[in-house]
């Protein structure tokens, strides 16, 4: 009788009861209301949204661009009349003693 006693208090499980509280970053109300909308209104909510963002994307990518070119610009200018062609670059040498000992 024991054994069969310790059989059926193996089987039962808790059960998980539904509950509902807020996630962070979003409310109640809020995860309520987003529920009870309709599958149209939310697609086009997120797909105005990845619009908005890949348009600032696409804003911030042309600004790094001329930015860029107008570095390269005036980078072309000062080093056009500096230096004359074939001459090495003032500055200590890099690399290092190599060779025999």
């Amino acid at each position: 009788m024991d054994i069969a006693a310790e059989q059926v208090r193996k089987r039962r499980r808790a059960t998980k009861k539904p509950y509902s509280r807020s996630i962070v970053g979003a409310t109640l109300e809020v995860i309520q209301k987003k529920r009870t909308e309709k599958a149209e209104v939310r697609d086009a909510a997120r797909e105005a949204a990845l619009r908005e963002i890949k348009e600032r994307i696409k804003k911030t990518k042309d600004e790094k661009k001329a930015k860029k070119a107008e570095v390269t610009k005036s980078q072309k200018s000062q080093t056009k009349g500096n230096m004359p062609k074939g001459a090495a670059p003032k500055g200590p040498k890099l690399g290092g003693g190599g060779g025999k000992r």
